[in-house]
């Protein structure tokens, strides 16, 4: 039997969000067994709660965004990622603002968080999701599919014609040590000429060279972390995204596929899912 897993204490940590620029205190704390994932706005009246579910998603534009109806959590994919990663199945995330502090860009300030406090078992065992067919979705030359396997594994293809970055190539098997290890440092990518733009649309307002991979037609503006940073990144985003499911196990291929495809591949899972 897996067991469900919880945060050992609460850590704390402050930050500026990636989207908004507002600075963000949180505080991860555990939860009991089949809590899932929640989200806590306390700067809100009732310190309304969202449950980090796929059917609690409302927006995918450069991000992936919860929301009830009442409040809303911008950004959350990379957290996420952080605890389905480290292998966490029960938390409470309470924060004073509308999105996640942004970190370093990637995954490993969470993963930090989590290392520091430690993870105990919760003696109830762990539902995983699992597919008993393939499933696909497709638009616009993105393509993902979902197979069935006994495991969390991604495998993503990179694809542009941009001289610098090209086509990158990435396959992992998703466990607490590949993702500490290989994902989790993997920082979020921006073209240069792309700035300007998505900051006139209120996207970007706290990104710097300190958080993202700054590319330009000539060559990288930073240093990389690893030399294929952009598609480990794409990956950590599939499992941020994927881990709204729970703790899925299929073989998931993807090109090209960003938040809006990655929740069109949830959708089509969630119509035929089966729990063991």
């Amino acid at each position: 039997m897996t067991e469900q897993q919880t945060l050992r204490a609460p850590v704390e940590y402050a930050g500026k969000a990636l989207h908004s620029g507002v600075p963000v205190f949180m505080r991860l704390l555990p939860a009991p067994a089949n809590t899932g994932i929640v989200f806590r706005r306390i700067d809100l009246p009732g310190k309304p709660e969202i449950p980090a579910t796929a059917d609690h998603i409302v927006a995918t534009n450069r991000n992936t965004t919860l929301g009830n109806g009442v409040a809303q959590v911008m950004t959350v994919e990379h957290l996420i990622a952080a605890l389905r990663g480290m292998g966490l199945d029960n938390a409470i995330v309470e924060l004073d603002a509308g999105e996640i502090p942004l970190g370093d860009g990637s995954a490993q300030a969470f993963v930090d968080l989590i290392q520091r406090v430690g993870i105990i078992k919760q003696g109830v065992p762990r539902q995983y999701l699992r597919l008993n067919k393939p499933v696909w979705v497709s638009r616009n030359g993105s393509h993902m599919i979902a197979v069935p396997a006994d495991e969390l594994k991604i495998t993503y293809t990179f694809v542009t014609d941009h001289p610098v970055v090209g086509t990158q190539f990435g396959e992992y098997t998703i466990t607490a040590d590949v993702f500490g290890r290989e994902l989790a440092r993997a920082r979020t990518l921006v073209f240069g000429r792309d700035i300007e733009f998505l900051r006139s649309q209120g996207l970007g307002q706290g990104g710097d060279m300190d958080c993202v991979v700054i590319v330009d037609d000539d060559g990288y503006r930073n240093a990389l972390r690893y030399h294929d940073e952009i598609v480990r990144h794409k990956i950590l985003d599939v499992v941020g995204d994927m881990g709204l499911l729970g703790f899925l196990h299929a073989h998931i291929v993807a090109v090209r596929s960003g938040h809006e495809l990655n929740r069109g591949l949830m959708q089509e899972i969630l119509k035929t899912k089966g729990s063991s």
